[in-house]
């Protein structure tokens, strides 16, 4: 077989794949979404928006790793930092 026919043969399989599963994945992802544990606080949908601050960049590898060791991510350090500091605004 050349190469030129695996291409289109091996294409022809992923093109049926990628058919097949997706209406799937479209069910599972809707099913995933209405379900919600019942004791989650229901959050006002608001726009996300950055947050920076310009650190040396030894200061921002270390951060990073230690919160990898501690599995953390870098978002749940600092919004764990900017609440303990300054609290949440009230609810409306």
């Amino acid at each position: 077989m050349s190469e030129n026919q695996n291409q289109s043969k091996y294409g022809a399989i992923l093109n049926k794949a990628r058919q097949s599963t997706e209406p799937e994945l479209e069910v599972k992802l809707e099913n995933h979404k209405k379900s919600k544990p019942e004791n989650q606080k229901k959050v006002k949908q608001e726009r996300m928006v950055n947050v920076g601050a310009k650190v040396p960049e030894s200061y921002r590898n270390h951060w990073a790793a230690e919160a990898k060791r501690n599995r953390r991510s870098m978002t749940d350090v600092i919004i764990s930092a900017l609440t303990d500091a300054f609290g949440l605004p009230p609810e409306e």
